[in-house]
């Protein structure tokens, strides 16, 4: 889908979206699968790694240093399963949005479509361009830090002796590759979700549309004083309703869908935002503000912040969309119209009561409430944990 053709290039640059133009035996299909393979290696091998070096720890002040990079990276690795897991189901999701009803039927549906194909391709540039921007620049501060010889840039337990040379520059830009593209895979997969989610505002929109041009049209077909027009009329603009009853019920499958297809991955996003926030601003506090590693620190904590706030905004705006669904019916003139076609609109304006929302987990809600909440129980274990550390 064009709105969304961004996200799935950084995918596919990714390894975890292969070209549809590829048959499945062909020699570029197999070579980009063992792509795939590498980059699953690296990000995998980054997570066990890291877990394995926890059981060195000796203080907090250890376990917040090697915690915060590796909570980001099992997100990672959770979505890259979400993604190659689901692709059939994404595909066929695709191919639902570029049908009959979610489809644009009119040049004003189409208008409306393009202008939210805009909005998604924004928050992609500046939201992934940022992630990019962020990842290298920790990079760069990382590589700035000076590192000793045979100290790795993030803890890990490597079950060789790599003191050699060559062994040990090959890990050592081994890791920060990797987390070059876990940050990409992430970046790719959270746009998607919010641009999945931006597409039912747009659906919303394009169902309001079609509402104000089906009631219109009835007004001045019944203008005429033939009692037969009308007569037909009515039942045209019933059977138009009824349509758009049946597409209202068809948003809300797809949002359902949605949701079920990424709730989990948005979940352990949101836990690891969580731990990360409180654990990165400890790790801050005890950092020189002029310290390379304090700026590498704090670029990353922006992006976290920016990650989890994307994702609450988008499912907010599905939501107060869906729930602003109500009041545009009402400022209709939905009196003109038949009797059947307003119970059919009282039908739509009834399941509206229970808008949509898209959940972390089936817990917790996507909402700038949510935001709020996070940053507030983030500032209160880091509280906690600054108390046990004097």
């Amino acid at each position: 889908m064009e709105s969304l053709r961004h996200s799935f290039t950084l995918l596919q640059y990714c390894g975890m979206w292969p070209s549809h133009r590829w048959s499945s035996f062909s020699f570029k299909a197999r070579i980009y699968g063992l792509y795939t393979v590498c980059v699953l290696a690296m990000i995998n091998w980054f997570v066990v790694s890291e877990l394995f070096s926890l059981s060195a720890i000796r203080s907090i002040e250890d376990f917040a240093d090697n915690c915060f990079m590796l909570m980001s990276m099992i997100a990672a690795s959770g979505k890259t399963a979400v993604i190659l897991i689901r692709r059939e189901e994404v595909l066929v999701m695709l191919n639902t949005l570029d049908n009959y009803p979610h489809k644009p039927m009119h040049v004003d549906e189409q208008n409306i479509q393009n202008q939210f194909n805009r909005r998604i391709r924004l928050i992609f540039l500046l939201y992934a361009g940022q992630f990019e921007i962020g990842v290298w620049f920790m990079s760069i501060f990382m590589y700035m830090q000076k590192l000793p010889f045979g100290v790795l840039p993030y803890k890990a337990w490597i079950p060789w002796d790599y003191s050699a040379p060559g062994m040990y520059w090959f890990l050592y830009w081994l890791q920060l590759i990797t987390v070059v593209l876990g940050a990409n895979v992430a970046s790719a997969l959270d746009t998607l979700i919010s641009g999945f989610m931006m597409l039912i505002c747009a659906q919303f929109n394009i169902l309001k549309c079609r509402l104000e041009r089906t009631i219109e049209e009835f007004m001045i077909e019944t203008s005429s004083k033939s009692d037969r027009i009308r007569c037909d009329s009515g039942q045209i603009s019933e059977r138009r309703i009824a349509a758009c009853v049946k597409y209202h019920r068809a948003i809300f499958q797809l949002a359902q869908t949605i949701n079920s297809m990424f709730t989990i991955i948005i979940f352990i996003q949101y836990t690891a935002s969580s731990i990360i926030l409180c654990v990165s601003v400890l790790i801050m506090s005890q950092m020189p503000v002029t310290s390379a590693k304090f700026m590498s620190l704090f670029t990353y904590v922006w992006c976290m912040v920016l990650e989890i706030f994307m994702l609450c905004a988008s499912g907010n705006a599905a939501t107060v969309e869906c729930e602003r669904l109500i009041f545009d019916v009402y400022c209709m003139k939905w009196y003109r119209l038949t009797e059947r076609a307003k119970k059919a609109l009282l039908l739509m304006m009834v399941r509206t009561l229970r808008p949509i929302v898209f959940t972390s987990g089936y817990i917790i809600v996507l909402s700038l409430e949510s935001f709020t909440k996070l940053l507030k129980l983030s500032y209160s274990v880091y509280t906690v944990l600054q108390q046990s550390i004097r």
